[in-house]
């Protein structure tokens, strides 16, 4: 585990270099999703798939898409699909808000409600909206702000060395 956890950190400091002021780098974005699902736990639900939607025109799709083909979680294949409308989005297990769809929080919220759906806003401070997390440069570093009150209601735990990497936990 220890392993595990200087490997994680490894990645942020490699991505802090990576993710620049202005400039999104949406592949320290895929990989940071990637990292995270290995210090997370959902609850068993017999999928054959570990699925992530992102909600949204993002070119976090397409870095997701080269990135994390052939990859797994848990021991399933991921599996990545890109949703516009809000009705098609279903019950995946890590739901990456968009941008331009963090306007829809609301009921993205409400449509997964109860459900064990992580859901990860591209927009800073989305945390605070509702969102399990959200994503945050500081210093040209990537990191993570965690709602943990969201994810416990939503029966995804994470571990502490995750929550030792957030800039903000509520």
């Amino acid at each position: 585990m220890r392993s595990k956890f200087i490997l994680l950190v490894i990645c942020v400091a490699a991505l802090s270099f990576v993710a620049k002021g202005q400039t999104t780098n949406y592949q320290a974005y895929s990989v940071f999703v990637y990292g995270m699902t290995k210090y997370m736990s959902w609850p068993s639900n017999n999928k054959a798939e570990f699925v992530i939607v992102v909600f949204g025109k993002s070119k976090v799709y397409d870095e997701m898409m080269k990135g994390l083909s052939g990859k797994t979680v848990n021991g399933l294949p991921i599996k990545i699909v890109q949703a516009e409308d809000i009705s098609t989005v279903g019950e995946p297990h890590i739901l990456y808000v968009s941008e331009g769809k963090s306007g829809q929080l609301d009921d993205v919220k409400k449509m997964t409600s109860g459900k064990p759906v992580l859901i990860i806003g591209e927009r800073e401070g989305l945390h605070k909206k509702g969102a399990g997390m959200s994503f945050i440069a500081i210093d040209n570093k990537l990191r993570i702000d965690i709602n943990n009150v969201e994810l416990s209601g939503r029966n995804i735990k994470t571990s502490t060395q995750m929550q030792a990497l957030a800039h903000e936990i509520i």
